[in-house]
């Protein structure tokens, strides 16, 4: 049952910061009619509704984090268990390949793939309807984004790993090392600045510099994440390293050495890893969540003119 626990907290992170957002959303609401003129204006009734919007927020996150999750679950999965000194990095991927193509039933169904798509799908669906509700208050999104990919992200991401180091290390231990919950926080932590906060700024410098601006976004979000790995890759592998061999055992040298001994196959996969995951899936859900946008709306437009039709 412990992988399973995995794939709800990730599920009960995202359902905790909706909450806490639309919660907030009738005291926003309050302010502004405090501070705002009357409005006497004809109301809007073709907008579509909260519910529908979020229906496709929630609907792209999951589509994106389904088509990414295989590749990822297959590299995290490899990579993990070369660490823990069972298998290569080319090798595991390899297997993992191959035992996903001769039984995709069993591996679509497995706690890892649950695992990773209950991640993603947290981290995309935050991001997506934190935007819905920042853009129907007439505010700025970015803090609130950050705040809550990141909570979502890093909380479970450190959660998924934690499950496979115990499903696939070298340890038996129940408990893992504080050490190495630290150490995958400050991983994740460059992944999602490098995911959320750079792609924007480096977009928006590439397009000063005469880039077109589409190019220059999608760019920017492929590269960034992909980049960071280049550091990230042996704070991952001392995580790892604290938990596969117990603190006291082993030199902080010896530790240090042992991360980048797979140093460039690891940082390999882990770039191969990080493009579907925050690169073209970030890209996918963009696009997914735009064109669902514009469907609702115009279903709503359509049902309203009915509706005026009707009336008359």
């Amino acid at each position: 049952m412990a992988p399973f626990h995995c794939f709800r907290i990730p599920l009960l992170v995202a359902l905790l910061y909706l909450i806490g957002t639309v919660s907030a959303r009738p005291f926003a609401s309050v302010r502004l009619r405090k501070n705002a003129a009357p409005d006497t204006s004809t109301p809007t009734t073709n907008a579509p509704g909260l519910g529908s919007l979020l229906c496709v927020d929630f609907a792209s996150a999951l589509s994106a984090s389904a088509m990414l999750s295989p590749i990822v679950t297959i590299i995290d999965k490899s990579v993990t268990m070369a660490a823990a000194g069972s298998s290569t990095v080319i090798a595991a991927v390899k297997s993992n390949f191959m035992g996903a193509a001769v039984n995709p039933v069993k591996f679509f169904s497995s706690p890892e793939y649950l695992c990773i798509t209950g991640v993603y799908f947290a981290t995309y669906a935050c991001a997506n309807s934190i935007e819905t509700i920042c853009t129907r208050q007439k505010r700025s999104s970015a803090l609130p984004k950050f705040v809550g990919t990141s909570t979502a992200n890093i909380a479970t991401c450190v959660a998924k790993d934690v499950v496979f180091a115990r499903m696939f290390g070298s340890s038996t231990a129940a408990l893992v090392p504080k050490r190495t919950l630290a150490l995958f926080c400050a991983r994740d932590s460059l992944t999602v600045l490098a995911s959320f906060i750079v792609p924007p700024q480096l977009a928006h410098a590439m397009t000063n510099l005469g880039v077109d601006a589409g190019m220059a976004f999608n760019s920017a979000q492929v590269a960034c994440p992909v980049a960071v790995q280049l550091t990230s890759t042996p704070i991952h592998l001392l995580g790892l390293d604290f938990y596969n061999r117990t603190p006291g055992s082993v030199n902080l040298s010896d530790r240090w050495q042992a991360s980048f001994r797979n140093y460039a196959p690891v940082a390999s996969a882990r770039m191969i890893r990080v493009l579907p995951a925050f690169g073209i899936g970030g890209i996918g859900n963009r696009l997914l969540r735009r064109k669902g946008i514009s469907v609702v709306e115009r279903m709503t437009s359509s049902s309203t003119n009915i509706q005026t039709e009707y009336q008359k």
